[in-house]
């Protein structure tokens, strides 16, 4: 009998544990600046999240545009331009809003508005709007953006850097040094 209990236990054992399957976590924290900065993206960088994201033809799909600062090197800035390009033949652009970091901050109400090509292009302006602070400084949520899908494929939405700018009170320009974009499946 202890020889066929013994087997009993040493089979369940090896059942229980030889059939686990280990997954590897993947985060996408859009605000990390270490992640970034092991990508080979320095800051402050423009990123998109979610980095990947899949959806079928009848879903919307929402994208969020962030800008992230190093602890140790966030600089005050009141306005910034993103272009963003999308692929037209995927998806169509449905809606823009603001972010919650430039509205919630100091419950100051900012000067947002952005321009669409009709084609792939958008440029988004925001500038920060207080009476009492000029600038704004640290890591945050600028816009999201929704868009509809059009067809099934599979490709990305990006910032042109060569026209995104951030700017402090006074004009100054605030060098972007990376930008992450974002991958789309329509299914």
């Amino acid at each position: 009998m202890r020889g066929f209990y013994g087997h009993t236990i040493s089979l369940f054992v090896v059942s229980v544990f030889g059939s686990c399957t280990i997954y590897d976590k993947i985060f996408d924290n859009p605000v990390d600046f270490k992640a970034n900065e092991e990508q080979g993206i320095g800051a402050p960088t423009l990123v998109f999240y979610p980095k990947t994201q899949t959806v079928t033809q009848s879903d919307s799909l929402l994208i969020g545009s962030f800008i992230v600062f190093m602890e140790d090197s966030i600089e005050p800035f009141s306005g910034v331009h993103l272009q963003i390009q999308f692929p037209n033949d995927l998806v169509e652009l449905d809606t823009i809003v603001p972010g919650l970091f430039i509205t919630d901050t100091n419950k100051a109400t900012p000067l947002f508005t952005y321009t669409y090509d009709n084609e792939n292009t958008v440029d988004i302006y925001t500038y920060f709007l207080d009476t009492l602070k000029q600038d704004i400084s640290g890591t945050g949520h600028l816009a999201n953006l929704i868009f509809n899908p059009i067809s099934s494929g599979t490709d990305s939405l990006y910032y042109n850097l060569q026209e995104c700018e951030m700017i402090d009170h006074l004009d100054q320009e605030i060098v972007v040094n990376g930008i992450r974009g974002a991958e789309v499946i329509i299914q």
